[in-house]
C-alpha cells in the first residue's frame, strides 16, 4: 500500500465516531429523606462530572444523561455540614423581603468544569432502558448510600395510575378496589386501576410473612386523578419489640403539565 493510502487510512481510523452511550435519558434524583448532612451530588458523565441536586421525594428537577448504563453517583469532598433546622420564620422574611434590582450590566457567570479530584465516589445505580428515570437515594446508617433506579416515562407510567415499588426484602399482596394485587421482593409494577376521572378509591397492603402469616402496612383512601400519577414506596424500616417487622410508605406524586392553548389555523386562537 502506498505511503499516501496508508496515511489515509490512518485518518479514516482516527475520525471514526465514538460508539453510542449505553443510555439517553432524562434524569432525576431524589432522596427518601434529606440527610442530616449537606450533601453535594453530581453524577459522571464520560469525562465530565456534572453537579445535580436532589429533593426528598420530588423528583420535578432533572437532567439530560447520556452515559454507561451504570450510573456512577459521586459526592463533593470536604467537611460535613450539617443542614440547618426549618425555621418557618425566616423563610416568611425572606418572601416578605424585596428581592435585589438585577444588574443590566452584569454578564453570567461563566459555566464552571468541575474537577475530578473534588468528588468521591457515592453510590452507582443500575439505569433500566428509559427516556425518563427517577433514582431514589437511600442513606444507610453508616453514612454509605444505596440507589434505586425505576421508568417513570409517562408512556409506561401513564397519569391517573398508581405504581407500588417494594423496597423491601418480603412479598407483598394487596388490593385496590376489590382488584388483588402482588409485589414480589424488590419488584415495581403498576397497580390494576387507571383513574379516568376524579374518584375515591379503597386501597390496602400487606407484608406476607413466614408461616402463612401477614403484617398489615397500610387500608386507607386514595383520592384518584386522571391528570395526577403516584409512585408509592414501601420499605421495611426495622423490627418491633415483638418481633415484627415494621414499615414505612412514602410517595412522590406528579401532574401531568398544563398545554397552551391549542392553535387554530394559522397560528391563531380557536375563535370563542
Amino acid at each position: 500500500m502506498r505511503p499516501s493510502l496508508l496515511l489515509l487510512a490512518a485518518v479514516c481510523v482516527t475520525a471514526a465516531p465514538e460508539p453510542p452511550p449505553e443510555r439517553r435519558c432524562t434524569l432525576r434524583l431524589a432522596w427518601w429523606a434529606n440527610p442530616s448532612e449537606r450533601i453535594e451530588l453530581g453524577v459522571v458523565q464520560g469525562k465530565s462530572i456534572v453537579p445535580m441536586v436532589a429533593l426528598e421525594m420530588n423528583l420535578d428537577l432533572s437532567k439530560d444523561y447520556s452515559g454507561p448504563a451504570l450510573l456512577a453517583v459521586v459526592r463533593k469532598k470536604g467537611e460535613a455540614q450539617k443542614t440547618a433546622p426549618f425555621d418557618p420564620e425566616k423563610l416568611y422574611a425572606q418572601a416578605a423581603a424585596a428581592p435585589p434590582k438585577p444588574d443590566p450590566k452584569a454578564k453570567p457567570d461563566p459555566a464552571k468544569k468541575e474537577k475530578a479530584d473534588d468528588w468521591e465516589p457515592f453510590a452507582t445505580v443500575a439505569l433500566p432502558e428509559s427516556g425518563d428515570v427517577g433514582v431514589l437515594l437511600l442513606m444507610g446508617p453508616n453514612g454509605a448510600c444505596t440507589g434505586r433506579a425505576f421508568d417513570y416515562e409517562a408512556g409506561r407510567f401513564p397519569y391517573g395510575s398508581i405504581r407500588v415499588v417494594n423496597l423491601s426484602a418480603m412479598t407483598l399482596a394487596g388490593e385496590i378496589d376489590a382488584k388483588p394485587f402482588r409485589l414480589a421482593a424488590g419488584a415495581a409494577d403498576l397497580l390494576p386501576v387507571v383513574f379516568r376521572e376524579r374518584t375515591t378509591s379503597h386501597i390496602k397492603l400487606s407484608a406476607l410473612l413466614p408461616g402463612n402469616d401477614v403484617e398489615p402496612i397500610l387500608g386507607t383512601k386514595i383520592a384518584g386523578r386522571p391528570n395526577r400519577r403516584s409512585l408509592v414506596f414501601v420499605m421495611q424500616t426495622g423490627m418491633s419489640a415483638e418481633k415484627r417487622p415494621l414499615f414505612e410508605s412514602r410517595s412522590i406524586e406528579s401532574l401531568e403539565p398544563v398545554l397552551p392553548e391549542t392553535i387554530y389555523g394559522q397560528g391563531k386562537p380557536r375563535p370563542k
